[in-house]
């Protein structure tokens, strides 16, 4: 019997990835899926890499990036994204001046999809948001997530990116997804991640959810230039981290509808941080990441 412990949306919370390593080696587990946005959203992303490097070369790993490391590289070759201190593209600035240029060639040298075979047991396949674009969102029931499914190689896709831990099946191929191990949604924020195990005809998955010392990660952003360099930002991923409610979505749109009211027009990443302030208190979240209490209704 073979086991794979699956890792994905880690968006460099070591803390978080120490710990979903930490319970794999207790099971023995000597092989890894790691299915990129390996980082980006929390500070010191050269930790994360520490880790991903030392499963790399103590051990079997199929790894792929990310739309995240895409982002990055796209930066590193052509300057694209124009990023600039801020909470629109601020954390990724942060994260692309604390990495390396072995990180960069590190992401370079991935693949965005793989067809992985272990012998005696059937292959299946990974990446990141689908087998063709690292940023498509698949969630169970809708029609692309259907269509990936039908035209697979196998009948095994493992996939991230939309950090909802899932298991989806359509026409006999299955469809699973291990969650977010750095910025998990649900579960009151545990840590996600899913342990494949092969029984020679098949493989079985078993979801996963892991508390982990979150003090530690959010000790780290106080201490860190990434809350000066994207503020609103950090505190959503804050959020997050201590509740599983994701609220980057809502408090990005609203900032940029704030901004259109006012000026009349947007042009990402040119969004002031006043409306991103202005969206989290409308939220009820603080710049630590905190709720902000409600008054009492009347």
């Amino acid at each position: 019997m073979t086991d794979i412990a699956v890792f994905s949306d880690i968006h460099a919370n070591h803390t978080a990835l120490q710990a979903c390593i930490d319970y794999a080696m207790g099971k023995g587990i000597t092989n890894f899926a790691l299915l990129g946005d390996y980082v980006t959203d929390c500070p010191n992303p050269q930790k994360t890499m520490e880790l991903i490097y030392v499963l790399k070369q103590y051990f079997n790993t199929y790894i792929i990036r990310g739309n995240r490391e895409e982002y990055l590289l796209d930066y590193w070759k052509e300057g694209k994204g124009n990023w600039k201190k801020g909470s629109a593209s601020g954390s990724l600035l942060y994260t692309y001046e604390n990495l390396t240029e072995k990180d960069l060639e590190f992401f370079d040298s991935l693949p965005n999809y793989m067809l992985c075979e272990i012998k005696g047991y059937p292959p299946f396949e990974i990446c990141h948001g689908s087998p063709e674009n690292t940023a498509e969102l698949m969630f169970r029931e809708k029609r692309n997530t259907k269509r990936i499914i039908a035209h697979l190689k196998t009948n095994l896709l493992l996939h991230g990116h939309n950090h909802v831990q899932d298991t989806y099946v359509y026409r006999g191929k299955k469809a699973v997804n291990p969650g977010s191990i750095g910025i998990p949604w649900y579960h009151e924020g545990k840590t996600q991640f899913c342990i494949l195990h092969g029984t020679g005809k098949n493989w079985e998955e078993e979801q996963i959810q892991l508390d982990y010392n979150r003090k530690e990660i959010i000790r780290e952003f106080k201490a860190s230039e990434l809350i000066t360099m994207a503020p609103a930002w950090a505190a959503s991923a804050m959020h997050t981290i201590r509740t599983g409610v994701d609220i980057n979505e809502t408090i990005l749109l609203r900032a940029m509808r704030l901004c259109e009211q006012e000026r009349g027009v947007v042009h990402w990443p040119d969004i002031p941080e006043k409306y991103w302030a202005i969206a989290l208190k409308e939220n009820y979240v603080d710049l630590h990441g905190k709720d902000i209490p409600r008054e009492a209704e009347e």
